[in-house]
């Protein structure tokens, strides 16, 4: 990057921690900087929603299957979310909002008890890590600065978790709304670009494969089922019940996810076709580096720098959301229900940053060891789905007396059978270069096949369902008590 580009996205940066700094000094207690007080408006959450849930993990990841295999990636990978989104939105929002909770794990709590509460806390502390969006910095300073992706990963870190401490749920609010209009508008104007540069989208049916026009491209069935299934995390997703708890009311949560599922379509389309235009234009790079590889190739000064920016901006408002989470897993939801219920508020706020700094260092862990970023989302949500999507959705949605027995076995079954696939699969498999993910090719009776790691929730998801029904059938009654009276 030139002089003038460097200087728009160092300024970006600047003006984000200076933002985080000013707000930090209005957080009172925990629930200003977890929940924002309960404050936050319709246009606050369509802009913290849009660039929050849908970061690096979707641009590079998507871009990553349309360089690969074409739109099997949108039809797939994206459009069952709008499914899950909408049903979030009439089934899940106003119960949520009906009740005092701060967490996902609140809900499990107020079911099953504090047993059930720790595991999914857990579940929900490795999805909300966000190595996707480290890795997607990593990239990003790869490919414009050279520098390399293990020190960009340590960079996109250290600025992202200085700036999560000193502000929380407000400030990243604050920014996400910047960090919005940055992402849509540096998209479209690559999009333009960089499909010009091609020949339009027209030009694309003549520069790639037939495949790549084909819904189902030339995945194998169940990994397209297992893309499928990654939308069931949109009904457990910790960021979406968090921005629940702290809108202002229930329109609020209605207006934003409506406006939202129309900015994430768009945005899921044009970086399945920036992919697509990669492969066209004859970029033969590693997958997840196709998109950002090609726009700043195309993209004149000036422009190259608000693009840079607008990707550090995408990057960031997940990085800091998804890290406060994490942090209240560690604090809010283990920590000070299983070891001092007595916690002070000050006391709590002040553990939840340290317990930020750990989530950090555990995702730049993660972010160095997959290399791709399909398969670490699939990870991630693969072990949320696992543990807690059977257990949340009897919670809301069954009427019968629930059994803590049946929240536990269910959590922990998912949980665990979804870490027992990957770890059999990364133990006796061999990666796979076609694919960019591990395959163990499995024989049992002279009968073989091939088990993908993506597969884990195919077995971690019935399993965890049969260890529910028979924890609702075997396990003994719940005693009188607040619990029970606050269940959802």
């Amino acid at each position: 990057m030139g002089p003038l580009d460097l200087s728009i996205t160092v300024g970006y940066v600047v003006g984000v921690l200076a933002v985080g700094w000013v707000v930090s000094h209005s957080i009172k207690g925990f629930s200003d900087y977890f929940v924002a007080g309960g404050r936050m408006t319709a246009p606050l959450l369509v802009c913290t929603l849009v660039s929050t849930y849908y970061g690096l993990d979707v641009l590079l990841g998507e871009s990553e299957v349309g360089y690969v295999d074409g739109v099997v990636g949108w039809f797939w990978y994206a459009r069952p979310y709008y499914f899950g989104v909408l049903l979030t939105a009439l089934l899940l929002a106003g119960r949520l909002r009906d009740r005092g909770f701060l967490s996902l794990p609140d809900v499990a709590d107020a079911a099953y008890g504090r047993a059930t509460r720790a595991v999914i806390a857990l579940a929900s502390f490795f999805y909300s890590l966000p190595l996707l969006a480290l890795m997607g910095i990593g990239v990003l300073l790869d490919v414009v600065l050279g520098v390399p992706f293990v020190w960009g990963v340590v960079i996109g870190a250290v600025v992202s978790v200085v700036y999560t401490l000193m502000g929380g749920l407000l400030a990243d609010a604050f920014t996400d709304t910047i960090q919005f209009m940055l992402m849509c508008v540096t998209l479209g104007v690559a999009a333009v670009v960089a499909l010009d540069g091609i020949g339009g989208v027209d030009a694309l049916p003549a520069a790639l494969p037939a495949s790549y026009f084909d819904p189902r491209g030339t995945y194998p069935l169940p990994v397209l089922v297992v893309f499928s299934l990654g939308s069931l995390s949109v009904l457990v997703e910790p960021a979406i019940y968090q921005r629940i708890f702290a809108a202002t009311g229930k329109r609020a949560v209605y207006v934003s996810l409506a406006i939202g599922l129309v900015l994430w379509s768009s945005y899921d389309w044009i970086t399945t076709l920036l992919g697509m235009a990669a492969q066209a234009s004859g970029l033969e790079v590693e997958p997840r580096y196709a998109l950002l590889t090609l726009v700043t190739g195309v993209l004149p000064v000036g422009l190259k720098g608000l693009f840079v920016a607008g990707v550090i901006a995408t990057g960031m408002s997940t990085i800091d959301s998804y890290l406060l989470i994490a942090g209240g897993n560690l604090s809010y939801d283990l920590y000070r229900p299983l070891v001092n219920p007595s916690l002070s508020d000050q006391a709590l706020l002040k553990l939840t940053r340290w317990a930020i700094v750990l989530a950090c260092v555990v995702s730049m862990a993660l972010a160095l060891f997959f290399t791709s970023m399909v398969s670490a989302w699939v990870f991630m949500a693969t072990m949320l789905v696992g543990a807690a999507f059977v257990p949340i959705s009897a919670a809301l949605f069954l009427r019968r007396r629930l059994k803590p027995a049946a929240g536990l076995a269910s959590s922990l079954v998912g949980a665990f059978a979804s870490a027992a696939v990957y770890l059999l699969v990364n133990l006796y498999g061999l990666e796979s270069e076609q694919w960019g993910t591990m395959i163990w090719q499995v024989s049992i009776a002279g009968f073989g096949f091939d088990l993908w790691q993506e597969y884990a929730v195919l077995v971690a998801l019935p399993l965890s369902a049969l260890a529910f029904a028979l924890g609702q059938w075997l396990g003994e009654a719940p005693g009188p008590g607040p619990r029970s009276e606050a269940r959802p």
